[in-house]
């Protein structure tokens, strides 16, 4: 029996010589012959050079011995292995004592699969490790030796057993083509088939510099096998080879999809390999079909990406718990795509179901509320659980909806969609169908599972289940990984992603395996260490030099100047001086399609470049960007329509603020988009506190009456106060449906105490404020009408209320309650933005002035935070005699908004308010600009405004 190694060209991988030589053999011996390849696209490649031949893998070729073995099994993906696993755990429920968690039960079965990766028997587990050999064991003897539920690397395992223990039953020859390396598993089955007298042929890559493969040679020959590789193949084909770096990975496709389209090569002369394989093979895609790049490769979809697999999941996972209309919502957008409801519709729809939970088309709603009403148990038997799912399939009107579809709808798009949905769904049938029957035939149709690790499971045929949509063009840009590159057959090559980190990429051990267990003599053949792994990645680049002439090497090096990413360490090129950035895009003289046309006349026309025939769209956008960077929002609204000479103060405050917002706001009336509640309405809140203070206060009758005189009655006052917190609060959890109950109640916890430290506070500055005896209430939620005189003779009259006004003698002061943070400054009461207490002074007291014939003075007129009430520094205006420690109204030294003209004509000519409230008045009539004096970044109309990041700075200071 033959056990040879042979050193071949990376170019001559599978080759038709020795296919049809394998061929042969199986032929003239009438035996098994398997020939193994190491990638799916060099299996393909092989099928079609030689039909008839068992071309294969090592997975493949075991469960070809198992089958021939008569040994029962069902075969589990690692996946699966891991959900089983979990179950088995649940089975348990403790390990060493401890209740085991779900995390933590993923990391041993992490562990499990790593093991046995290495070839490794639970009796050969790692000392760091012994503390899980008997729960190892445990899952061996229920769930691989008793139920049969093998993962590929016990399939492998169970292999190597027939092996050795009948091998009169293994009647083959073997052939394994293309490998740099093998696994420790590999490695163990390849040396049970050298033991049991069965002919293995090996052909390995052989040039210079591969280290990885003499490493595997030696390992080879030390089980038994002749190395009759010869000579080192030398025939370097590489002439020219580059390393250019692009600004981001758009610009790195774009710069690699460009080059190809300008070069005169054919398509089918150039390739692609695509160094991260997980993040690169999206964008290339979605590039090459905007520059209308054909690739050779098919584009396949995976099941998991369909609505009807999400549809599906969507109801495994409802509970039964009640759900909130926003918690429903992504289930009905499910339905209204399955039913390829889109457009106005859909929105409408939507809206319609948010609004008041009904359904424009019943048939709709019918699914709906049917799909809710199913009830799924925490624990089931597998088999009973897929039968459930395959019922309400089967009940689904979709299938019958879509075919009648096929008939009659026109619009193609709309066509490959409902095709896609159809198959993904006869696809998830037929896979549930050939699960059952299987759990059946096995006799495990009693093997039980969670709802949870069921969900799991169903997830995991989403990932596994392909769509495909498109075929390879044969002519095409050829696709490769570092695993099947040596079937380039072009010139020009570009390997896209080096990175440092990506290539070499670090190689991680699952579960709690680290890599000194490996350093043991436990594991036999290669360990898989980063080491070893960063051999095999130098191989895998230095093959470039004998498959392809000019080759070109990319990566991103960011935008930051000051810390540029790397290109992989494995490169010992300089950079080119050349770059792909969006900047040399759009400077080139080349379009490729008619949208990177628009896109690059753009930017030069931005650059005041002169550019002749200007197409009609970017004249247009020129002249909105025009009139947008002006900020100026002209409405003729009122045009004909004077309006009435009366304003609310705070209409004013908010038209200083963003006149843009008081625009959309008030003016237009644009409503806030819908969005799921997720707190309490700051409105309702306030709201609410401040009809407690109110109520409380009325209560009390504490209006005309000195503080002195109320102190005696105020020990009931903190019940009193709860009792009403308590009655508002119910009115707050009604306006508040969405909210959990949990949530609810920390923010009643917080208001609480907000409120009761707000009354020890109330009680310090007012009631037992023994500088204050005299004073009194004098109103509460006090209406404000006054007439302000304007420049042009005109009057406008300004509304609005003050929460409370106190007074003492000739002297008063204006409070007004905030639910959130409140302060004032100067400069914010002559830009507009505070104007409720001075003008609420300036009117009480010329109210008071005009009804007593009297002199009045405004001592003050200061904000009550609830959020600190004690505060009075910085939250109002104070006469300067009322600053200080001698301050009656205990006013810090600290307050700087000291105005001995507050209340009087005068102050509002010191702060020029006349002029600025006309202006803000003529303003709101005619002109909402993009001008913030303070910007929030929680605005509800931020996602319509312009405002740019300039302003927005200079906005908030």
């Amino acid at each position: 029996m033959s056990h040879t190694l042979y050193g071949i060209h990376v170019k001559d991988v599978a080759s038709k010589e020795r296919l049809s030589r394998a061929y042969s053999i199986q032929k003239e011996d009438k035996k098994t012959a398997f020939y193994v390849l190491p990638s799916l696209m060099w299996l393909q490649e092989a099928r079609r050079k030689q039909p008839g031949l068992l071309i294969t893998t090592f997975d493949d070729m075991a469960s070809f011995i198992l089958k021939q073995a008569n040994v029962s099994y069902i075969p589990l993906t690692e996946e699966e292995r891991t959900l089983f696993f979990l179950q088995f755990i649940k089975e348990e429920e403790v390990f060493h004592g401890d209740l085991v968690v779900s995390g933590k039960a993923r990391a041993y079965a992490d562990t499990y699969g790593q093991l046995k990766r290495l070839g490794l028997e639970v009796e050969q587990i790692p000392v760091a490790l012994k503390p899980l050999q008997g729960l190892f064991q445990s899952y061996e003897s229920q769930v691989v030796h008793k139920r049969g539920l093998l993962d590929p690397e016990n399939i492998l395992l169970r292999a190597i057993e027939i092996i050795k223990e009948k091998p009169e039953q293994v009647q083959m020859s073997v052939s394994i083509d293309g490998y740099l390396d093998f696994s420790p598993l590999q490695a163990l089955f390849i040396e049970a088939l050298k033991k049991a007298g069965i002919t293995v042929e090996i052909y390995l890559p052989n040039h210079t510099d591969f280290s990885i493969v003499d490493q595997t040679v030696k390992e080879l020959v030390a089980i038994g096998f002749d190395d009759e590789r010869g000579l080192k193949e030398e025939d370097i084909v590489m002439t020219s080879k580059e390393l250019v770096a692009a600004s981001t990975n758009e610009e790195q496709w774009r710069g690699v999809l460009e080059e190809i389209c300008l070069s005169p090569d054919p398509y089918d002369k150039v390739g692609i390999l695509v160094v991260d394989e997980r993040s690169g093979m999206e964008p290339l895609e979605r590039y090459s079909k905007g520059y209308a790049v054909p690739l050779n490769k098919p584009k396949k979809r995976k099941v998991s990406t369909t609505s009807i697999h999400a549809f599906i999941l969507a109801i495994l996972n409802n509970n039964g718990a009640p759900k909130s209309k926003w918690e429903q919502l992504p289930f009905v957008e499910l339905i209204l795509r399955l039913y390829q409801v889109n457009g106005l519709d859909y929105a409408k729809q939507k809206q319609k179901f948010l609004s008041t939970g009904e359904w424009e088309q019943k048939e709709l709603g019918e699914l709906f509320n049917k799909m809710n009403q199913l009830k799924w148990k925490q624990n089931e038997t597998f088999v009973h659980f897929i039968k459930n799912v395959r019922d309400m399939i089967q009940a689904l009107p979709f299938q019958s909806i879509w075919e009648k579809w096929f008939d009659e709808e026109e619009d193609v798009q709309k066509l490959k969609e409902v095709a896609a949905e159809y198959k993904a769904l006869n696809l998830i049938d037929a896979q549930l169908k050939k699960y059952e029957q299987l759990l059946t035939d096995k006799g495990l149709d009693r093997l039980m599972m969670t709802h949870e690790l069921f969900i799991e499971w169903v997830q995991e045929i989403g990932e596994q289940l392909q769509l495909f949509e498109q075929r390879a063009s044969k002519q095409g840009v050829s696709i490769h990984t570092w695993r099947d590159v040596s079937l380039f057959k072009g010139d020009k090559l570009y390997v896209v992603g080096m990175n440092e980190g990506v290539f070499p990429a670090p190689h991680h051990l699952s579960g709690y395996v680290q890599e000194r267990d490996l350093l043991t003599e436990l594991v036999r053949f290669s360990p898989p260490t980063q080491e070893h792994f960063k051999m095999k990645q130098q191989a895998q680049l230095e093959q470039l030099s004998y498959i392809a002439r000019d080759v070109t090497f990319t990566y991103v090096r960011g935008i930051d100047v000051n810390h540029p990413l790397l290109p992989s360490p494995l490169l010992e090129i300089e950079v080119s001086k050349r770059e792909w950035s969006w900047e040399s895009r759009m400077e080139s003289s080349h379009s490729f399609t008619a949208e990177d046309e628009l896109e690059k006349i753009a930017y030069h026309v931005g650059k005041g470049c002169q550019v002749e025939d200007v197409p009609a769209l970017v004249e247009r956008v020129s002249k909105r960007l025009e009139r947008l960077e002006q900020a100026d929002e002209p409405v003729t609204f009122f045009e004909n329509k004077p309006l009435e000479p009366v304003i609310s103060v705070t209409a004013l405050e908010s038209y200083a603020r963003c006149p843009f917002r008081y625009g959309m706001e008030r003016v237009l009336q644009v409503a806030e988009p819908e969005a799921m509640q997720e707190r309490v309405s700051p409105l309702d809140i306030g709201q609410m506190m401040h009809a407690i203070i109110e109520e409380l206060y009325m209560e009390m009758e504490v209006v005309g009456k000195s503080f002195s005189e109320l102190r005696g009655s105020l020990e009931l006052l903190p019940k009193r106060l709860e009792e009403l917190f308590e009655e508002k609060w119910e009115q707050i959890e009604r306006q508040s449906p969405e909210i959990s109950r949990f949530d609810l109640q920390l923010t009643k916890n917080e208001w609480q105490k907000r409120l009761r430290r707000w009354w020890q506070a109330e009680r310090k500055h007012f009631w037992d404020n023994a500088n204050l005896s005299t004073m009194h209430i004098l109103a509460l939620e006090k209406p404000i009408r006054f007439e302000l005189k304007l420049s042009d003779e005109k009057t406008l009259i300004l509304t609005g209320k003050a929460d409370r006004v106190d007074r003492l003698d000739d002297a008063i002061v204006v409070y007004d309650y905030k639910s959130g943070q409140a302060s004032v400054k100067v400069d914010e009461i002559k830009t507009g933005l505070k104007l409720q207490l001075p003008l609420y002074a300036f009117a009480i007291r010329d109210e008071l002035e005009r009804m007593e014939e009297g002199s009045i003075k405004a001592d003050g007129a200061t904000y009550i935070s609830l959020k600190e009430p004690s505060k009075r520094a910085g939250n109002g205006i104070w006469r300067s005699e009322h600053v200080g420690k001698s301050s009656r109204y205990q006013v810090s030294s600290h307050c700087r908004n000291r105005e001995d003209e507050l209340g009087t004509e005068q102050f509002l000519v010191n702060h020029e308010l006349r002029d600025r409230i006309e202006q803000l008045w003529n303003g709101m009539k005619t002109n909402f600009p993009v001008e913030p004096i303070e910007c929030s970044n929680f605005c509800a109309y931020r996602a319509v405004c312009r405002v740019t990041d300039e302003k927005r700075e200079n906005a908030n200071g």
